[in-house]
């Protein structure tokens, strides 16, 4: 079972058989090959998920940029996980390392205003 996981590039995933029956019919082979179909099987119904690194993301805007940068996000397939009106609009959001980039080179260039923007954790996204 291990084996079929790694021939298909699979990392974070647990395969479990459970086995009913505890005779000697299949032999070594055939529980082999049995265990073998079955998570290959299993592998294929499944939805497979490809994770990227990324951060959870703390972004200050003033009340004027809140509907620019919900945009943003909408546009760019950003996760918003919470919104704070406060003093300013303090959003967290999950991002990408490269999306981070886009962001950080578009409030460099004055694209994107943006009072404050702290990594809270590194996570994956």
């Amino acid at each position: 079972m291990l084996d079929i996981l790694i021939q298909n590039h699979l990392c974070n995933v647990v395969a479990i058989v459970t086995r009913y029956f505890g005779g000697i019919l299949l032999g070594t082979g055939g529980l082999v090959k049995a265990y073998s179909s079955i998570t290959l099987c299993a592998i294929k119904k499944a939805k497979l998920i490809e994770k990227e690194k990324g951060y959870l993301l703390k972004i200050i805007v003033e009340y004027t940029q809140v509907e620019a940068f919900k945009y943003y996000c909408r546009k760019n397939n950003i996760k918003v996980v919470k919104e704070e009106y406060l003093e300013n609009v303090v959003f967290q959001i999950e991002i990408t390392q490269q999306m981070y980039e886009k962001i950080k080179n578009e409030i460099d260039n004055f694209r994107l205003k943006i009072i404050k923007i702290n990594k809270m954790e590194e996570k994956y996204i």
